[in-house]
């Protein structure tokens, strides 16, 4: 398990993080690690023109005037969401790494997913992950 490292974020964006983090049952800084790992992989599929223009119109396709960079746009997101998870995993170098992710069918609940593919259920005490008595 790697140590943790503590940054600064605007308030702004931890108000943003919170919220969501409540919505899918994430901590504020797994939240803020799930838009991470998604940016990356999204930088890894599309060109950094593109990212910048994804960035500047706040996901709002529409506000781009640009026909041409609008149409590259949405492109780009169409191949990011036909990636399949497993191939995004090893393109951002997730692929040998422990992946959390909450259990929806158990609220409160973590599922453990090893890079092998295997699934625990079980729950998160404080930072460490405690799987369900068998």
């Amino acid at each position: 398990m790697s140590l943790a490292v503590a940054i600064k974020v605007s308030a702004e964006l931890a108000a943003s993080a919170r919220k969501e983090a409540g919505a899918a049952d994430r901590s504020l800084t797994g939240q803020i690690e799930h838009w991470a790992k998604l940016g990356r992989a999204a930088e890894v599929i599309m060109p950094a023109q593109v990212a910048i223009v994804l960035k500047r119109c706040a996901g709002d396709i529409h506000a781009i005037e640009d026909v041409a960079m609008r149409r590259q746009v949405l492109g780009a997101l169409t191949a990011f969401q036909t990636q399949t998870p497993e191939a995004l995993r090893k393109k951002i170098g997730l692929d040998q790494q422990i992946l959390f992710e909450p259990d929806l069918e158990h609220p409160g609940g973590m599922i453990r997913i090893t890079p092998d593919g295997k699934r625990t259920r079980g729950m998160m005490k404080g930072r460490t992950f405690v799987p369900n008595a068998s």
